[in-house]
Formats: C-alpha cells, sequence, structure tokens
C-alpha cells in the first residue's frame, strides 16, 4: 500500500480512506474495544468537567492519557500497519473519526 502521507487531509475524506481506517479498526475487535474505551473515558471527563461547572472544552489534556495506549497512539499504529507513515495532521483526523466512529456505535447501545 501507499504511504497516508500522499494524501492531503481533503484527500483522505475524499478517497474513502477514513472509512477504511474506521472499517479496519471494527475489524479488529480488541482495538476497536479500546478506541470505545477511550470514547467512553472522553465521556465520562466531559461529564466530570460540566457537572464542576465547566465547560465542554475544558477537559484536562493529563485526563484524557489515563488509559493506555492512548487514541493517539492507537490510530498512529493502525494507520502505519495499513499506510506507513502519517503526518501529524491526518493523524488529528483518523483520531477524530475513530473517536466519532466509536460515539456512534456507543450511543445505538444506550
Amino acid at each position: 500500500m501507499g504511504e497516508i502521507r500522499h494524501l492531503s487531509s481533503p484527500r483522505l475524506s475524499e478517497d474513502h480512506h477514513l472509512g477504511r481506517i474506521v472499517a479496519a479498526a471494527k475489524a479488529d475487535a480488541g482495538f476497536w474495544l479500546m478506541v470505545k474505551e477511550r470514547e467512553m473515558e472522553r465521556q465520562a471527563i466531559r461529564a466530570e468537567a460540566e457537572a464542576a461547572g465547566g465547560g465542554r472544552n475544558e477537559i484536562d489534556k493529563p485526563a484524557t492519557a489515563r488509559l493506555t495506549p492512548t487514541i493517539t497512539e492507537l490510530a498512529e499504529d493502525l494507520v502505519s500497519r495499513m499506510f506507513g507513515t502519517c503526518p501529524p495532521e491526518v493523524l488529528m483526523i483518523v483520531q477524530q473519526a475513530l473517536l466519532d466512529a466509536a460515539r456512534v456505535e456507543l450511543s445505538a447501545v444506550r
């Protein structure tokens, strides 16, 4: 496979690579469970911040890294296995796509 660094951020979604990345994450049950755990953790931290009177954007950055590997490490591992190296700006898009997919799946269960 080609390396993801050859894709620009807009082309990443146009070429449906994000869909492939999310599908690959879901195909690995253990990996997908870790992604869902990271999303559940984010939701819990967000709820704690809101209950303490903070806004949704006031999530404590160190608190989002309670579980290891972090979502950044998970996304980087997945993308590197699929495409090779990954620039940070694309990695952020992948992280968000994984968390969004996990959020949708988790909300469907409730």
